[in-house]
């Protein structure tokens, strides 16, 4: 009888004390999530585009600058050159949302967690806040606009000129200046070698209308226009012509500042930095920021006759 009434008290006092634990559970479990990620009150918690439609909140561009700063520069720059990105991003952020364009990609939270592991998201993320922050509402702008805010990885040692390489006169402050440092880049000249049919097929594909010989493809095609910084801006194979940004794509090439040659029986083609070559290099930028530049003189060198203002 004794074991009974026990039994009893004892299931009693569980049915009693259960909502209790259970809410414990679910409290220590938060907890341990909150503080994975830091403090959620330092710490950006959304960083997906709200796209500003009605019945929306409108876009944070201070949180959605963190996420796309971490898509677009090395963790391992320098400050001044991270800077320099944030003002850049900012910019193309804010001139999407007044043109209604596509907001450059951005990375919650969550996924640079993820892309980074616990023991670099704490770092990182507090590099890429402190640039945001430093930066805070600064943008570049010409005559009252947002500009079109270029950048690329490396450049072929000199950047492009905005009108050559778009026929676009309205961006003057696009010029071309030399950009010397990338060539310490490990990205700076790439050498690769493919095989005549190969070369072939993947033009052919891309642009139906050229006529190749598998057996000697080069004799076809001529580059017929260059830049003033050695870019490939036409490719001619009969009348047809291709712009060089579009062949380099067609061989998923560097950048077009591309050069092709016969070499024992293969086609070798080099091509000279990372990217378009537009506007600021961030290798370079890097560069001269370990040279003791700030964000405001490297923006002023690669981009002419721009504001920098908030």
């Amino acid at each position: 009888m004794k074991e009974k009434i026990k039994t009893f008290f004892c299931v009693l006092f569980l049915l009693c004390t259960l909502p209790y634990i259970i809410t414990m559970c679910f409290r220590q479990s938060a907890s341990t999530k909150d503080a994975s990620l830091g403090d959620p009150g330092d710490l950006n918690q959304g960083l997906l585009p709200t796209g500003g439609r009605e019945g929306e909140e409108p876009l944070d561009v201070e949180e959605y600058l963190v996420g796309v700063l971490a898509r677009e520069i090395p963790m391992t720059y320098e400050p001044e050159a991270i800077k320099a990105q944030a003002v850049i991003a900012r910019t193309n952020i804010k001139s999407a949302l007044e043109k209604g364009e596509a907001l450059p990609e951005s990375l919650t939270q969550e996924k640079l967690l993820e892309l980074w592991g616990e023991d670099g998201f704490h770092g990182n993320y507090r590099k890429l806040t402190e640039a945001a922050q430093a930066t805070e509402g600064v943008v570049l702008t010409s005559q009252g606009s947002y500009i079109y805010a270029a950048f690329h990885a490396v450049s072929a040692g000199r950047t492009r000129d905005g009108e050559e390489a778009l026929g676009a006169g309205n961006m003057p402050y696009l010029v071309a200046v030399d950009s010397t440092g990338d060539v310490s880049s490990r990205e700076f000249l790439k050498v690769i070698f493919l095989e005549k049919e190969e070369l072939a097929q993947k033009l052919t594909e891309t642009f139906p209308n050229l006529v190749l010989e598998a057996a000697n493809p080069l004799e076809g095609l001529t580059v017929t226009a260059r830049d003033s910084s050695d870019y490939v801006l036409e490719v001619k194979n009969g009348e047809e012509a291709i712009s060089g940004e579009a062949f380099r794509d067609a061989l998923s090439l560097n950048s077009s500042c591309f050069f092709l040659k016969e070499v024992e029986g293969k086609i070798r083609v080099v091509t000279k930095g990372l990217g378009h070559g537009l506007g600021m290099s961030q290798y370079g930028a890097n560069e001269l920021a370990l040279q003791g530049m700030d964000y405001p003189e490297i923006l002023s060198y690669y981009f002419k006759n721009v504001e920098i203002s908030d």
